[in-house]
């Protein structure tokens, strides 16, 4: 399969739709434009049906010489839709469009796939630009499979694959790099939803259900929350409930901060982490403070830095709190008290609560307050 239109396999299947802006009445939409050098060939337009991963065809035109085409249909909501021409979509001919507006324009050329542009609908223009840039990373990466592969196969120059698989490496944390900021920098539910679907490709699942979480709550979204029922639901089913212990990698925790940027665990990478779970209104938790940023101060520099999980429900109080309790490391929360998803991700039932996290992402101790923490910091950051 060609890998420009693999992209739309992957999000079909795992996600079950559901509507994002649902209307009480029908709309007329309108998707209008030129394609370019497709002679008279056949364009369709097709709803995309995530819930059986089918492509439901509404309309399909013959072009005419000059690529003029104009399709027009009812919707009660906002969804995804898929131009082609009939005969190259296999050669990766497609568009993918959200009707956010009722006037969409399309102009495009087989010839030069890449060319296309979309005008009248953010959401498309979104959708698209994040696809653009993440088909070049994509062949990229591949391409890179491919030469590492062909290596490995004629049991090539040791140095020549190490160096490859290092290659490999920089390019799929690339892509998740870029992943996570089209995450941060969207707010359209349904281009959020398309890129959580292709993070799949190169992120473990846990990672992406934690960045779905701080997505749905961002956003508020009944789809993106219905995508983070489905893929808990796939999890629970494929995984064995088992006590959070040290030895264990550290769950991935994706949440905002306080200007709404999404900040993950695994972004810390590299470093000795203490996740700090916490809240502006616990008494104990204000008391650990100190001992919290005096053993900030002493080893920041020496790879180890703290990640404050929040446990408040009160954004100005949170925020309060970290100034005046002079916490200077970053702070996420979901601002949603004991219905916060760490709580049962990290399996705790009271606070102030930490765990340890070596560079590798491993948890190496929990529950460590007062001189415990300055103690087991000593031995390990010498």
């Amino acid at each position: 399969m060609n890998r420009k239109n693999i992209l739309c396999v992957v999000l079909f299947s795992i996600v079950t739709f559901v509507s994002c802006s649902q209307k009480n009445t029908e709309a007329r939409y309108s998707i209008s434009g030129t394609i370019q050098n497709a002679g008279k060939q056949k364009l369709i337009l097709q709803e995309l049906k995530f819930e059986n991963g089918a492509n439901v065809t509404l309309d399909t035109i013959t072009l005419n010489e000059d690529g003029k085409f104009n399709f027009s249909f009812l919707a009660k909501e906002e969804g995804l839709y898929r131009l082609a021409i009939e005969n190259e979509y296999e050669n990766g001919f497609e568009i993918l469009l959200i009707n956010d507006e009722k006037n969409i324009q399309v102009n495009a050329d087989p010839n030069n796939y890449e060319s296309y542009t979309i005008k009248g609908s953010k959401g498309s223009e979104a959708l698209n630009q994040f696809l653009k840039a993440y088909r070049i990373k994509d062949e990229s990466f591949f391409a890179t499979v491919d030469k590492l592969q062909g290596l490995q196969k004629t049991n090539g120059d040791p140095a020549k694959i190490d160096q490859t698989q290092k290659e490999q490496f920089l390019k799929i944390t690339d892509i998740n790099n870029y992943i996570q900021k089209s995450l941060t920098e969207n707010d359209n539910p349904i281009v959020i939803q398309y890129i959580l679907g292709v993070s799949l490709r190169s992120m473990e699942t846990s990672q992406v259900l934690a960045y779905a979480k701080a997505a749905a709550e961002k956003t508020k979204s009944a789809l993106l929350a219905k995508f983070v029922a489905t893929l808990t639901n796939q999890i629970q089913a494929n995984t064995t409930s088992t006590p959070l212990s040290i030895g264990q990698p550290a769950p991935e925790i994706a949440m905002s901060d306080a200007t709404g940027k999404i900040i993950t665990l695994s972004s810390l990478k590299g470093q000795y982490v203490l996740v700090d779970f916490w809240a502006s209104w616990c008494g104990p938790c204000r008391a650990e403070n100190p001992n919290v940023v005096s053993a900030f101060e002493k080893y920041k520099n020496k790879k180890f830095t703290v990640l404050g999980v929040s446990l408040d429900d009160n954004k100005a109080d949170w925020q309060a709190a970290i100034i005046a309790d002079k916490l200077n490391w970053q702070h996420i929360s979901d601002l949603k008290k004991w219905e916060s998803t760490v709580i049962s991700t990290y399996q705790f039932s009271g606070i102030p609560y930490n765990v340890l996290i070596d560079t590798n992402g491993i948890i190496i101790a929990k529950e460590l307050r007062g001189q415990a923490l300055q103690d087991k910091l000593a031995s390990i950051l010498k």
